[in-house]
């Protein structure tokens, strides 16, 4: 199914969804633990005596899901994706003869708290609590005049969700504002979602 394109308020859009993942993650390496006892246990089953097989299966099954899960949700699984997203914006921006945008961490670590909780349903999609990052952004960056936020889900690659925001046009206007600083926070649900979330500062 081709990538429908959603807008529900003057800020955010809404996509259809693929899913990506890279098995080595160096930053929680406990992770990759629970990946290979899943599959050692998963492995030795066959070897096993029948009364022992159903509880090592079901050990396996454990460390396999946690492992999914926790990888699910992990920023450095997006790191390719977030890069594509500012490529993008940029190349937009200097299409319009606009200076680029610089990536800043402390905006990103804002943009990808409200993705993650997106994601995970701890809020709805959307701008909630929009106020509150706005008055993060504030202590991280001195001074900010100008602060604004787009938000997507469902898209497959920096250059789709980007294509989507700049055809709507409140998120074409943030994207092309007078700002400095861009952060990029992605995150995926349980469903294979992914949600983005863009914020600029200036």
């Amino acid at each position: 199914m081709a990538p429908t394109l959603i807008i529900d308020n003057p800020h955010a859009a809404n996509f259809n969804i693929g899913w990506f993942y890279s098995f080595n993650n160096r930053k929680y390496p406990f992770i990759n633990v629970l990946a290979m006892i899943g599959i050692k246990l998963a492995l030795l089953h066959k070897n096993l005596p029948p009364h022992m097989k159903r509880h090592f299966l079901f050990i396996s099954f454990t460390c396999l899901v946690l492992f999914f899960n926790l990888t699910s949700f992990s920023p450095d699984t997006y790191s390719s994706l977030v890069t594509d997203v500012l490529t993008h914006t940029n190349k937009f921006r200097k299409s319009k003869r606009l200076a680029v945008l610089i990536i800043n961490d402390e905006l990103s670590a804002i943009a990808q708290k409200h993705s993650a909780d997106m994601a995970r349903g701890r809020v709805g999609f959307g701008h909630g609590g929009f106020s509150k990052r706005n008055k993060m952004a504030k202590k991280a960056i001195h001074p900010l005049n100008r602060f604004a936020e787009n938000v997507a889900y469902g898209a497959t690659s920096g250059k789709q969700v980007v294509t989507g925001w700049k055809n709507s046009t409140p998120h074409r206007r943030n994207m092309l504002g007078r700002y400095k600083y861009i952060g990029i926070g992605i995150a995926k649900d349980r469903r294979g979602r992914i949600y983005y979330t863009q914020l600029f500062a200036g």
